[in-house]
């Protein structure tokens, strides 16, 4: 292995950083990754048989004019925190 992909920092995380760790995920999943982020939309917003038929111009149309922020507004990509985080517990 290379030595200037090992670090000896140590590394601190906490729940903190759990939404910027989040925000950066979804962008990779559906804003930079395209193609296929287009298809994992078609996914989970299409909700028929032949939603992976990229032929069909009214789902990309649909598609298209979902943003990631309309996604999350619009309940398709849903937060559901399983350990509370108090603020300075």
């Amino acid at each position: 292995m290379r030595a200037d992909v090992i670090t000896t920092k140590p590394i601190y995380s906490s729940f903190l950083s759990c939404d910027k760790d989040i925000e950066k995920i979804l962008k990779t999943l559906f804003v930079s990754s395209r193609p296929y982020s287009d298809r994992l939309k078609r996914l989970l917003i299409i909700n028929e048989k032949d939603c992976l038929d990229m032929d069909n111009e009214n789902y990309q149309r649909i598609i298209n004019s979902m943003s990631l922020g309309d996604m999350i507004n619009k309940n398709y990509i849903k937060f559901d925190h399983k350990i509370a985080r108090g603020t300075h517990e």
